[in-house]
């Protein structure tokens, strides 16, 4: 009879053990990237592998960090969408963040060697808002410059300091100083930025200027990409 009751508790023991390995174990698998962005994102998540090597090479195909790295492609359709990747990429490792205007990045400058999301931020979102009594323009990080100057020009207005070439982001721009035939009369295109919001490592959103922010400001404007992602500017 003791031998009996001492095997019926090594049983009730031994499920209950079970069941809390079976229990830790749902709780601990994390959910896939798949999953992870689509969660609450308003954009596009693509993992199609003919996108994933579009990604994987800059501008003129002479770096590419292979499109085995790059795990999915995100369309931002706000700015939220951006903050939920980059919070992700913290949350559940190990993946970095590469972010990418209209591919003009040469030499492997948004390459990652990590596994990484890749952002691009040259769609999706709407047009630039000009406010002409203040004289100055906000834009998404992603807009096209040619794309800003038509905006301006239909009020009178025009950057002071604008690239040559018209086809690059603006982001793309003011993080490589944006250097032109005008920068000798008003100097760069990052010295004519009056406010930038940027998304940090941490995803956090900062609106950063001369006067509020300025360490991150200035960082950010010239910085390669280093120090944030530029998702406004005024300008």
């Amino acid at each position: 009879m003791e031998a009996m009751k001492n095997k019926l508790l090594v049983i009730i023991l031994l499920s209950f053990a079970i069941c809390c390995l079976v229990l830790t174990v749902a709780l601990t698998v994390e959910p896939t990237l798949t999953e992870i962005l689509h969660i609450g994102l308003e954009g596009e998540v693509s993992v199609e592998a003919s996108e994933l090597e579009a990604v994987s090479f800059d501008f003129g195909r002479l770096s590419s960090r292979g499109e085995k790295t790059t795990l999915a492609v995100v369309r931002p359709a706000s700015l939220d969408d951006v903050v939920k990747v980059v919070k992700a990429a913290n949350k559940w490792p190990p993946f970095a963040v590469s972010v990418r205007g209209h591919r003009h990045s040469i030499n492997g400058q948004a390459d990652t060697r990590m596994k990484c999301v890749v952002v691009e931020m040259g769609k999706g979102i709407k047009g630039p808002k000009v406010w002409e009594k203040e004289m100055y323009v906000d834009v998404w990080g992603g807009e096209l410059c040619i794309d800003v100057l038509k905006a301006t020009m239909e009020y009178g207005l025009a950057p002071m300091s604008w690239t040559d070439y018209l086809y690059l982001s603006v982001g793309g721009t003011l993080s490589n100083a944006g250097i032109s035939g005008q920068t000798f009369n008003y100097g760069p295109q990052i010295s004519n930025v009056f406010e930038l919001d940027v998304v940090t490592g941490k995803g956090e959103v900062m609106t950063c200027s001369e006067e509020r922010n300025s360490d991150l400001f200035h960082a950010v404007l010239g910085g390669l990409g280093q120090f944030g992602i530029i998702t406004r500017a005024r300008i």
